[in-house]
């Protein structure tokens, strides 16, 4: 028994911004994917069909052909004077993952900031007979310290990569111009 897919009726200002929407150079493929159900599920087309056209598989198209009708209609029967625009940034989030998808952070912002400042200290400071650190010895030192109580040297190397960017951008971003 096959069950029948949701409804998607699209006005010609939504189409037309769905459109906007995908002309968008910066805008990720997995985005674009999902703009495409909307407008082909608008168009009248069955799940099928749609999974034939955009190589998908058919639950996929129904889960998003889903989230964009309960999102749309919740949108639509909402008090108009305090509903936002339907603009790119709301169906934008319509179509976003739902929040707490992949894997939690293992270390928090406090550990990892103790990390980075744990590297500009001298290694000979905490006990290591060398001048300079090593990914393997920052890891036994954060451990050493109570920081953290298990750290692989690649988490403390990308741990240091990305609060180096921030401070680069930062020194960057108050340079006169």
């Amino acid at each position: 028994m096959s069950r029948t897919a949701i409804s998607i009726t699209l006005s010609p200002v939504e189409q037309s911004l769905l459109h906007t929407i995908l002309r968008r150079r910066s805008l990720p493929e997995f985005q674009k994917e999902r703009v495409h159900i909307v407008l082909a599920a608008g168009a009248g087309l069955r799940n099928k069909d749609i999974a034939e056209h955009y190589p998908l598989e058919v639950n996929r198209v129904g889960v998003w052909r889903k989230r964009w009708s309960i999102a749309h209609q919740q949108w639509h029967t909402s008090d108009e004077t305090l509903r936002p625009p339907m603009n790119e940034s709301l169906v934008l989030q319509w179509l976003a993952d739902k929040p707490g998808r992949g894997r939690n952070e293992e270390f928090t912002p406090e550990q990892r900031l103790k990390i980075a400042a744990l590297s500009q200290e001298s290694a000979e400071q905490n006990g290591f007979p060398v001048t300079h650190w090593s990914a393997e010895r920052l890891a036994q030192a954060a451990i050493k310290r109570g920081i953290v109580q298990t750290i692989s040297e690649r988490t403390v190397n990308r741990i240091l990569k990305k609060t180096t960017c921030r401070r680069t951008e930062a020194a960057i971003g108050s340079m006169p111009r």
